[in-house]
């Protein structure tokens, strides 16, 4: 890519953002980034090319989440922008910190086709936003933006006037400013006390990590914490996978909570949630808080905190500090905890044959488990399937598990998501797990994977329906055909794409995902063929949530 020979401050745009540390972009290009974009390519970085911009944003969300490394998207001002909100929403909700470069119109152009209010725009979704102000405050203001996005863990769109842009650049500049890491805080002493004693005192205390305390790098910590005060552990479903390695974690709680995960919530009689806002998904609609336990919130994030009305204690604090002093606190201790006085029971998932032609889900899903490697991400879209593989799907760690709809709900973000973190984390496979709903939202990143040829595996959940919707308008008796479609032959759109591709209606099928890890040169898409009639319990909470 070849910038003008004029160098402007535009192109001072992605000299500065590569000088920060910017290595991989993400974005649709038009008059409004290309020289921003291209200064940063010719400085070193890596473009990646979307067809759509929510895909764009969707991109670097997921190469954040897989890496924790800040990420940039670019997008053309107006419609660029506008098309990339869903994804932007689901960022901001998810605490995930990004940057997007937004061409923007100039001032007084307000008969531009593209006018908008951007900086409205992004708010209203929960992004900050920023911009350039004048050529000689241009490295400044990306510097803030920048810190701005890791220090608050937001998105930021950084709009970019054109007429700043075309701007010749000025001679002299301040030097960008360079990120340093946060100073993790810790809880006052006498706070440390009380929760150590509350610890001590609990005959049953579960531990609940959310993705803000895998963040942190409270994992060990943590663990070291349970261990000392006899307590269970549980995670939130973006956080999935962070205590696998102990016996005494009973998995996701929430709407993905198995049967003894149900049973040590109900029990519990002091909850300590490191890193989670305790949404209604994790609290199972607040029922895990029906015998009135002690709920204790820590964050480092002091406006997370107390969303939930049942928490006791809302306790500013980074989760790997506040384990650390607590561990200090409580060495050598007794605790009263019973918890660990019999073993977390985890039978296998089983399934009752189903009398349809068509495959059970969770049956496909525990199949896909033992077909793929342990070093895995993956990646889960939206809709009614998402119980089967957030129960079924191992991941290494919680930066192997894309949760694109935890914060929006939205569904269609999972293929921009999985393109993101198969070029983040190439030494893993990449895995999507979407539904046909889904799948046709985001379709035209299938040719994105094919193009970039990377090996991603999208295992489609093919009820040729919007499932979550058909099972809620189920139980009023009226509006399924709203939601229902004719099957599609997905296989054979993802041939026409150049992608491999397979119809699976039995597990016998799956076997084609063995023999193409041998070549991983290009996508392979699943058009799995479920059971329609077959409800997830998990849709339940689903319908009180509406």
């Amino acid at each position: 890519m070849t910038i003008i020979p004029v160098k402007t401050v535009s192109t001072m745009v992605g000299e500065t953002l590569y000088e920060l540390g910017a290595r991989n972009v993400f974005g649709v290009v038009g008059s409004g980034n290309y020289v921003a974009t291209a200064a940063l390519v010719d400085s070193g970085a890596t473009f990646f090319s979307a067809r759509h911009e929510s895909a764009a944003v969707s991109m670097a969300d997921a190469h954040f989440r897989t890496t924790g490394k800040l990420a940039v998207a670019s997008v053309h001002q107006g419609p660029g922008l506008t098309n990339a909100i869903t994804a932007l929403g689901e960022a901001a909700k998810s605490r995930v910190p990004l940057l997007v470069i937004a061409g923007d119109t100039s001032a007084g152009s307000l008969r531009s086709n593209f006018y908008l209010d951007q900086s409205a725009v992004a708010v209203s979704v929960g992004c900050l936003t920023d911009q350039l102000y004048r050529p000689e405050t241009v490295t400044a203001d990306i510097a803030r933006a920048y810190r701005r996005a890791l220090n608050e863990q937001k998105p930021v769109v950084l709009n970019m006037p054109l007429d700043i842009q075309h701007a010749t650049r000025p001679e002299q500049q301040t030097k960008p400013w360079q990120h340093q890491p946060s100073i993790h805080v810790t809880p006052p002493n006498s706070t440390i006390a009380d929760l150590a004693d509350r610890i001590l005192s609990a005959k049953k205390p579960l531990i609940l990590g959310g993705r803000g305390a895998w963040l942190s790098g409270a994992q060990r910590a943590l663990l070291r914490l349970a261990d000392a005060a006899n307590a269970r552990l549980a995670t939130t479903a973006p956080a999935k996978g962070m205590f696998d390695s102990s016996p005494w974690t009973v998995g996701i709680a929430g709407g993905f909570s198995t049967g003894p995960a149900v049973e040590t919530l109900n029990s519990a009689d002091l909850i300590m949630a490191f890193g989670s806002s305790l949404t209604t998904w994790t609290t199972r609609g607040d029922t895990i808080f029906d015998d009135n336990p002690t709920v204790i919130q820590i964050d480092s994030d002091p406006t997370a905190l107390g969303l939930n009305a049942h928490v006791n204690l809302p306790v500013v604090g980074d989760a790997a500090a506040t384990a650390e002093a607590l561990l200090c606190q409580i060495a050598d201790q007794s605790s009263l905890s019973i918890f660990r006085s019999h073993p977390v029971e985890k039978p296998p998932l089983s399934y009752p044959d189903n009398t349809s032609a068509m495959a059970h889900p969770g049956k496909l899903t525990a199949r896909l488990e033992n077909l793929l490697p342990t070093e895995r991400t993956v990646v889960l879209d939206g809709g009614h399937f998402i119980g089967w593989p957030a129960r079924e799907l191992s991941v290494p760690d919680p930066a192997a598990f894309v949760f694109t709809s935890a914060g929006f709900q939205s569904i269609g973000l999972g293929m921009g998501s999985a393109i993101g973190a198969a070029i983040a984390r190439p030494d893993r496979l990449t895995a999507l797990m979407i539904g046909d709903g889904g799948f046709f939202m985001g379709i035209s990143e299938l040719e994105t994977m094919v193009r970039l040829k990377l090996p991603i595996l999208v295992a489609v959940y093919n009820d040729h329906a919007y499932g979550a919707e058909v099972h809620h308008f189920r139980s009023h008796n009226q509006g399924q055909e709203l939601v229902s479609f004719p099957d599609k032959d997905i296989a054979a759109i993802a041939k026409a794409s150049g992608a491999h591709s397979h119809t699976v209606r039995n597990l016998n099928d799956l076997n084609v995902v063995h023999k193409w890890q041998h070549d991983l040169v290009s996508p392979l898409v699943l058009d799995m063929k479920i059971d329609p009639d077959i409800v997830g319990d998990w849709a339940e909470q689903d319908f009180l949530n509406h």
